[in-house]
Formats: C-alpha cells, sequence, structure tokens
C-alpha cells in the first residue's frame, strides 16, 4: 500500500510539473495572456489553468499583467504574464580569445552583455575556478543577484556533445561531464552546447532566422563552421558533431590543416589563414601597411592586423580577404547544393569586422551552386555580432526550464 500512495503522489507531481512548464512556456512564447487563451494555448481546463496560475502567482513567476489591446465593454479579462524580474538566465560563449557573456530576465529580454578576456580553455579542472571567477564580475556588474539565476547556458569550441554535457576538446575532465560538475558546484541548471550550434539557436531565437524554417549559419571566426537550421530545429547530426564545414577540401594538396588532412577550407577561409597567410606573404616581401606598423615583430600579426589594415584600404590585406571570401563562397555553395536553404547568416569576427566581404562570398557561391537552388536565397551578416552565441547558449538553457516535450505531457495532461 504505501508503494502504491508513493507511485500516486509522483503520478501527481509529476502531473503538475508539466502543467506549470506548458503554461510558462505559453507566456514565454505568446506574452501576456488571458486564463482563457492560456487554456486553449495549453490544452487544460480553465479551472485548472486556473490552479496553476495561482500557483505560479505565489512563487512569483507570473504576475497580473496587460496584453496592450484597447479597453472593452464588460469585465476585462484576466491577464498574467511573466515575471521578467523573478529570474535570470546567463549566457556564456568561450571563445579561444575572448569570452562574451549575456544575462537575460525571464521574458529573455536582454540585461546586460560584455565581452572579456577569454576564460581559459583547458582541461585542468582549475580552470573552473576562472569560469566562476568571471561569472560572479558578470552578474555583479550586471545587478543581477546569484540568488535569483535559474541557470547558466554554456558554450565551448571544439568537440562538444552538448545531449551528454562533454566538452571533448575542452572542459574535458574525464567520465564525469562538466555540466554535471557545475551543476554541483553553482547548484544551477547547467546547458552545454558547442558555439556553431549556439550561433544558430541565438539567430533562431533573437537574430536573422527567427521567422526562417532553413537556414545556414556560418561562423567565420579562428576557425569556421556552420550551425544548420533544418525545419525550424537546429541539427546535430548523429553524435552531434554537424557542421564541420571547415574541414572539407577545397585545395588540392593544399596546406596541411590541424585535423590532419590538406586543403581544408579552414586552411584558407579563416582567422586562422589570414593569419598564416599574411606572415609567410610578408615574410616572402610583400608590401603592406603592416610592415610599418609592427616592424621586425612579423609573430605579432593576427587576423585583427589583417583587418584593421584592410578597413584602412590597404591592398595587400584586401587581397588575402577576398580570396578567403571567394574560398567560402565555394564552401557555402556546396551547402546551397545539399540542404537548399532559405538563407544564409555570416558571423563570427571577421564578418562582424569585414560585412563587405558578404558580397563576394555570395556571388561566387551563386556562381558554384546550382540556378534554381540559389533564386530565393536570401544573404545577411548576422545582426548579433559576437553575441549570437551567449544568446543562444542562453536561450538553450531558457528551454531547458520551461521544456515540456521530454516530460511526456500526453500521459498525464
Amino acid at each position: 500500500m504505501p508503494k502504491s500512495r508513493s507511485s500516486k503522489s509522483n503520478k501527481v507531481s509529476a502531473k503538475n510539473e508539466i502543467r506549470r512548464r506548458l503554461t510558462l512556456r505559453a507566456l514565454l512564447d505568446n506574452g501576456p495572456l488571458s486564463l482563457t487563451d492560456l487554456a486553449k494555448k495549453t490544452g487544460m481546463t480553465l479551472p485548472v489553468v486556473s490552479l496553476i496560475v495561482s500557483s505560479l502567482k505565489r512563487s512569483r513567476l507570473v504576475v497580473n499583467g496587460s496584453d496592450g489591446a484597447a479597453s472593452q465593454v464588460g469585465r476585462p479579462p484576466s491577464i498574467v504574464k511573466l515575471n521578467a524580474g523573478a529570474g535570470f538566465i546567463l549566457g556564456v560563449d568561450i571563445g579561444r580569445l575572448s569570452t562574451n557573456f549575456v544575462v537575460l530576465d525571464l521574458e529573455t529580454n536582454i540585461l546586460a552583455q560584455t565581452r572579456r578576456k577569454s576564460v581559459t580553455l583547458g582541461n585542468d579542472i582549475k580552470v573552473l575556478d576562472d569560469l566562476e571567477k568571471e561569472i560572479r564580475i558578470v552578474l555583479t556588474e550586471a545587478k543581477a543577484s546569484w540568488d535569483k539565476v535559474l541557470g547558466i547556458g554554456i558554450s565551448l569550441p571544439g568537440m562538444v556533445r552538448g545531449k551528454q554535457g562533454l566538452g571533448e576538446t575542452y572542459f574535458n575532465f574525464g567520465e564525469k561531464p562538466v555540466t554535471e560538475i557545475l551543476s554541483q558546484r553553482f547548484n544551477k541548471p547547467i546547458h552545454l552546447e558547442h558555439d556553431l550550434e549556439a550561433m544558430a539557436f541565438g539567430e533562431r531565437w533573437f537574430g536573422a532566422a527567427r521567422n526562417v524554417e532553413n537556414a545556414i549559419c556560418i561562423n567565420v571566426g579562428w576557425g569556421l563552421g556552420v550551425g544548420m537550421i533544418i525545419d525550424g530545429k537546429v541539427y546535430y547530426g548523429e553524435d552531434g558533431y554537424a557542421g564541420e564545414l571547415g574541414h572539407i577540401q577545397v585545395v588540392k594538396n593544399g596546406e596541411l590543416c590541424y585535423c590532419g588532412k590538406k586543403g581544408c577550407l579552414e586552411t584558407v577561409a579563416s582567422g586562422r589563414a589570414l593569419t598564416r597567410i599574411a606572415k609567410e606573404r610578408l615574410a616572402a616581401g610583400a608590401k603592406s601597411i603592416i610592415t610599418q606598423e609592427v616592424g621586425a615583430k612579423v609573430d605579432e600579426i593576427d587576423a585583427e592586423t589583417v583587418l584593421n589594415a584592410a578597413g584602412r584600404g590597404d591592398e595587400f590585406s584586401i587581397e588575402i580577404l577576398d580570396e578567403a571570401a571567394k574560398y567560402l563562397g565555394v564552401g557555402v555553395a556546396v551547402l546551397i547544393n545539399l540542404l537548399n536553404p532559405a538563407m544564409i547568416i555570416f558571423g563570427g569576427g571577421v564578418f562582424t569586422a569585414a560585412p563587405y566581404l558578404l558580397e563576394t562570398a555570395r556571388i561566387t557561391a551563386l556562381k558554384h551552386s546550382l540556378v534554381p537552388l540559389g533564386r530565393s536565397i536570401k544573404f545577411v551578416t548576422s545582426s548579433l555580432g559576437s553575441k549570437a552565441g551567449a544568446l543562444g547558449a542562453a536561450a538553450y538553457l531558457a528551454e531547458d526550464l520551461f521544456d515540456v516535450e521530454r516530460l511526456n505531457p500526453s500521459a498525464y495532461v
């Protein structure tokens, strides 16, 4: 008998949790709603919705609000909305050179955003001390109480298995997932995501792909890869490794890539490539205003050096960037022919600094792809810039908090 009561109690708890999440998700997706509209959106009865809303009001997650509609004759409907200030969500996009942070409220409004020197990328568990220190600094500056932080979404470069909470290239601490370690350390929900998928998710929630079902987000930074949105959802592939566009061959017997193959797109169209090519050509005697700035300190040249020089009209740097954009266009053509997307979004540090490269990449992509597939594609530069990944990581966490599907609502509601 005790076992039966326990089982019944667990079922009731599960049912209530599903109903809470259904209600919160409806308000997140639609904004302020009347109780009647909430019942329609969630599929629950009006009395049940009323009970759930009362519970959410007691926990301050939901408050009375207005839908912004004009006044009407008769008794106005009871409108409720998420209490934006009831909690905060932190997004952290850890790059090789810098780390971007965003703080969102419960309605996913951006309260603060900042870019700091990158958190250490490595596999010594002490790197988490560095991460925690930076997180607490950012929250203090944003005046976001730690007690009100609902969770933290983290984006990493390299190989990542987000669903398992495992970083393979970085934050790899053995069999124990980094999300489990951080959840215990912070006593908060933690979501881990690959930087490419995080960028795509950021564009899907906040950027150019907000109302686009099929889009490709190309991240051109120190490395190069893509996040794919297919039928409205971010595509991962079987093991979560989809999107490694940087490792398709575009130059036969070309430069050796760090992956062990030759002629990869990343060896000719990434921040890493811009740095290498500039150094090699300057060492061979090429003329550029860069040499006037760095003199004999050629090792100090990086992608930012090339981008800055191009912005001042340096022909040497402009030529390197133009070549990179053309190679990138060849890679994009492969994606167009395979996936038939409605939109190509260029982001990452290189395109943030040099959005004019879009046209060269677009022309080359259309030249090398099938004409019917290119007729309706839109090519855009990300309006989110460097914060796309952090926004995506935070949005993933928001979805986790309000996720309903994994709880199997059809069995209870």
